[in-house]
């Protein structure tokens, strides 16, 4: 009877509760690969080098229907001088009082080092909820090397391949009897899903050191990214749920983008790419700007970019307390240097106090509404008519350009394709001035409208 109120106890405990897994170990043991499998899919950097992986990732892992929440360390190294060291160290020990599970991964083939020692004396005080996965477990001196680690007092001991996938199922099975977990139904997974589409998806972008990570720690209120004044320290992208005013947002941080020239083959090379694929998943990039220096080439590259992959834009302009001119004058001149996309709002914030976040979110909402907005065929023929009323396009070889009709495609960005008999008649000028009187009659304002024209043979 004893026994069977206390399992209920436990039960009760866990219902409604979302386990927290955390991986620990020194660097280049394969925390980050082990990272990837568990949650399905490559988030996390990784590369043959110590010290990649310096900002703690989150994900959710599933195993069969059972799903936990699974943290991603920096490699810990307790008595290395180096700038962003005593930083993942804090980040480790802030983690571990609140985890229910902790992974401590160690190195098969390299065997048991003395910082593999050190790391295990600050794992005791939760050594009933240490998981000792040793990993690289792939060759006959790997398997020669595994007893070495059975001296450590820990919960249990999993010989596992990260990169290949093999023994994880032992670990996963053993694990998700311990921790609190959540069962995912299929239809509750798809409604996730359809949840997320009407939540805006936002890429925190921009050139290395200009503020990203301090402004993403300030919005998700907590300090998951590691900041520093040395340019390229985030080097992975970073998705993060926020609610504010009610309104819920997807958050994806990013490593810095430099311009392909200066960008080394390497982890820096997987961190651009991985931030321009953060660009991609976006709805709504917001371009951070350094406040001291205005708008770089650099940045002009980056807004070109998000404008051609069709994305709402809005810019930041961060370091507010290091402007060289008045905000109105600075408006002016971002204005100026950003003119091809004149719709994108521009905000100022000071990242380390929080300064201007109301208005950021603001003017997400605005571009967000816009970006979402979609017309009846009738409605954008009204508007179309009116425009070429007044302002038809150019004639083509002497020949009359009509229009037959218009319609929008799609949303998110706003579409319109116009049916016209001569398409070599639209020029680059007259579509600009065009899609200017389009925004005005359709109320678009704040989000990149797309014209696509296409040509139909008079009969």
């Amino acid at each position: 009877m004893g026994e069977k109120n206390k399992q209920t106890t436990k039960e009760e405990k866990q219902k409604g509760k979302l386990g927290k897994v955390v991986i620990v170990g020194r660097p280049n043991v394969g925390k980050s690969t082990l990272f990837n499998k568990l949650i399905g899919k490559r988030k996390a950097v990784v590369e043959d080098k110590p010290g990649v992986t310096r900002d703690k990732l989150e994900d959710i892992a599933k195993w069969q229907n059972k799903v936990f929440k699974l943290v991603d360390t920096g490699g810990y190294m307790p008595n290395v001088d180096d700038f962003f060291l005593p930083k993942v160290r804090e980040q480790v020990q802030k983690e571990l009082p609140d985890a229910d599970a902790i992974l401590f991964v160690v190195d098969g083939k390299e065997g048991l080092t003395p910082l593999d020692e050190q790391i295990a004396q600050m794992l005791m005080p939760y050594k009933d909820k240490v998981y000792v996965v040793i990993n690289k477990v792939d060759s006959k001196k790997a398997e020669d090397n595994i007893y070495d680690f059975y001296k450590f007092p820990f919960k249990g001991y999993y010989p596992v391949s990260a990169i290949h996938g093999t023994g994880l199922g032992d670990l996963l099975e053993d694990l998700t009897k311990e921790i609190p977990t959540s069962t995912v139904e299929p239809e509750e997974e798809e409604k996730q899903k359809e949840e997320l589409k009407n939540i805006p998806k936002i890429a925190l972008v921009g050139r290395p050191n200009v503020g990203k990570s301090s402004l993403f720690n300030k919005i998700v209120g907590d300090e998951r990214t590691i900041v520093s004044p040395i340019a390229g320290t985030t080097v992975d992208a970073i998705d993060m749920l926020v609610e504010r005013n009610g309104k819920k947002y997807l958050f994806i941080d990013t490593a810095g983008i430099r311009r392909p020239s200066n960008v080394d083959y390497g982890t820096e090379f997987f961190a651009v790419n991985r931030s321009l694929n953060a660009i991609d998943r976006a709805d709504i990039c917001v371009l951070v700007i350094d406040g001291k220096e205005g708008v770089t080439h650099q940045d002009q590259r980056l807004a070109g970019l998000i404008q051609r992959r069709g994305k709402g834009l809005v810019i930041d302009v961060n370091k507010v307390d290091l402007l060289p001119l008045p905000p109105e004058e600075a408006t002016k001149q971002v204005k100026k240097r950003l003119f091809f996309v004149d719709y994108a709002p521009v905000v100022y914030t000071m990242a380390k106090t929080g300064e201007g976040l109301e208005n950021l979110f603001k003017a997400i909402d605005k571009v967000w509404e816009d970006y979402n907005k979609q017309h009846k065929t009738s409605f954008v023929n009204n508007c179309i008519r009116k425009i070429i009323r007044d302002n038809p396009p150019p004639s083509y070889r002497g020949k009359p350009t009509k229009v037959y009709y218009a319609f929008q495609k799609k949303n998110r960005p706003p579409t319109i394709v116009v049916i016209t008999n001569k398409k070599e008649a639209w020029k680059e000028h007259y579509k600009k001035f065009f899609i200017k009187k389009l925004r005005e009659c359709l109320g678009i304002h704040h989000a990149p409208l797309v014209l696509e024209i296409e040509e139909r043979n008079e009969e």
